[in-house]
This record gives C-alpha cells, structure tokens and sequence, in this order.
C-alpha cells in the first residue's frame, strides 16, 4: 500500500517512509517466524546482547488490519498490542541468555508503549535516539541502562535532503534556503559537533553509570557503498575518541584543536589503507600543524 495516502493526514499514515508493513502481533505465525530469526542470529553470533527494535510503530498500518480493526473496536488499544508482541518474544530472547535492547520508543514513543514492568531493567537496554540528552535522562532515571544514538549529534546520514521525489521544502523563493538540509534530522553533523557531545550530560553521577555508550547511525534512505566511506570516516573516528579518552584535558577544557590535528593524521593514514574518508580540513592546514587554529572564541 502507498505510504501516506493523499486522503490521509500526517497522523494516518501508512508508515513514516516507504515501504510500508509491521508485524502483526496477533497472528501467530509473527511468532513462528519471529522466533526462528531470533534462534538462529543468537547462533550465529557470541555476543550476549539481542537488539529487537520496537522503535516508531505507526498506529496507521496496523490499524489498517482486519484483525486489529476487531481487536480495537473490542476495547484493546494500540499499547496492548505491542504488549502482546514483547509478551511473546521478549522471554524467549531471555531465554537464550541474551539481554534485550529496545529503541527508547518502547518506553517512551507518545502513543504507542508498554508498562515498565514488562522490562525489567536487569535483562533490558534502551538505545536512545530522539530528544538530545532529554531521553537519555528519562531512560536511566528510570533504572535502566542507555546506549545514546542521539539524532542531534550521532546520526550520520543528516543533512543530505530527503529522498522523496516531489518534496515541496524545496520550492524556494530567491535567495532562501532550506536551513536544515531539508532532512528531518538537518543539520549536517561535523565531526566537532559529534566530538564535542558529553553523552552523560545532566545526569547524576549515579545514573551516568548506566550509560553504556554510543552508536553512530547511517541509516541507508540516501547511502550505499558509493559513499559509506566518506559519510562514516573519520566523523565516527571523532566519536570513538571522545568515548574511550575523552573530549576534556585535565583542566576540564574541551580539546577540539588538539584533536584536529589527531583526526586529520588518522584520516591520511585511512586513506593510505584506500578507505575513502572525508578530509576535514584543507591540504595547507595539515602542511602547517595550528595555523588553521583561532586564539579567539566564537560563542
């Protein structure tokens, strides 16, 4: 079916991006095939976690369903359908001895979440995407322990304009321009924006034990492997440094300059391996180490 159909408020849709579909969580195969999936990737690979999504259900599709169509005109609600579905996975991913991680949504998505007690918080990780430091202190004020994705800093595929092609932002007067890239997510994020992210931000020092890290994110809408080099490199780099050192000296003072000149060495060395990595500064700053620097703030 067509994602967003012309009669169909925002709120109806189908699905937020072409294709549609979700699961059905009152069909019994769902669990069929939901299972198998989850016994043989939990096979394939050691590591004792298990992402299960659950992140931006669309009431649209499924109540598009017969079957939920019924189940709703009942008295069940939406919340209680994702309920049946993490009934019926969740302790089978316990199960295999694996703790489960769920995008935020499925605590905190407005509409459509389950109760807390669903999700014990010693069997459960919740990634974090949406609401900056917002969610992350919502997450682990709650017991639970957090790997931060935030779409204002962590995803990669920001700021490249959308993919839809008769997309009326563009339709600009003279002179104006879409100011966020035309991505829902825009702008794009540069690798000081990344490296400059304190992922525990306003949280206790007793909940900031709970934040296990961070994930980039390229979601694949715009990027294939044409450009995955250079949309991941070396802006993951600056992430991955800010996460294992840390992006502070001793001082408490953020150490962009310094890390500039890291981050440029470890880009020619990528390019040397024949790793398309995006340059970050010109060929002239590299050639004279600091010149490129100001001794004079911004902000």
């Amino acid at each position: 079916m067509f994602w967003w159909p012309a009669e169909a408020e925002w709120a109806d849709r189908l699905a937020s991006e072409p294709g549609t579909g979700h699961l059905n969580p009152l069909n019994p195969k769902t669990y069929q095939v939901f299972t198998n999936v989850i016994h043989d990737v939990a096979a394939l690979f050691p590591e004792p976690f298990y992402h299960s999504g659950a992140d931006e259900i669309i009431p649209g599709c499924w109540k598009a369903d017969p079957t939920i169509q019924t189940f709703l005109s009942n008295g069940g609600t939406l919340s209680q359908l994702l309920e049946i579905f993490i009934n019926s996975t969740f302790p089978y991913i316990v199960s295999l001895n694996r703790t489960v991680v769920y995008w935020e949504d499925v605590l905190l998505d407005a509409n459509v979440k389950v109760d807390p007690s669903m999700l014990p918080p010693e069997n459960t990780i919740l990634q974090t995407w949406n609401n900056g430091p917002n969610n992350t202190k919502k997450v682990v004020a709650s017991g639970y322990r957090a790997i931060v994705s935030s779409s204002d800093f962590y995803y990669l595929d920001c700021g490249h304009g959308d993919f839809l092609g008769n997309d009326s932002q563009y339709d600009q007067k003279a002179g104006n321009k879409t100011e966020n890239g035309g991505s829902w997510c825009g702008p794009f994020k540069t690798w000081q924006t990344i490296y400059n992210y304190d992922i525990t931000y306003g949280l206790s020092d007793e909940e900031a034990k709970l934040v296990l890290g961070g994930e980039v994110a390229l979601w694949s809408e715009q990027a294939d492997p044409t450009v995955l080099d250079a949309r991941i490199w070396p802006r993951a780099s600056a992430m991955a440094e800010a996460l294992w050192s840390g992006n502070q000296d001793k001082t408490g003072m953020k150490r962009y300059a310094d890390a500039t000149d890291r981050l440029n060495e470890w880009r020619y060395r990528m390019v040397a391996r024949g790793i398309g990595a995006e340059p970050i500064q010109p060929l002239w700053c590299i050639r004279n180490p600091g010149m490129c620097n100001t001794v004079h703030p911004f902000v």
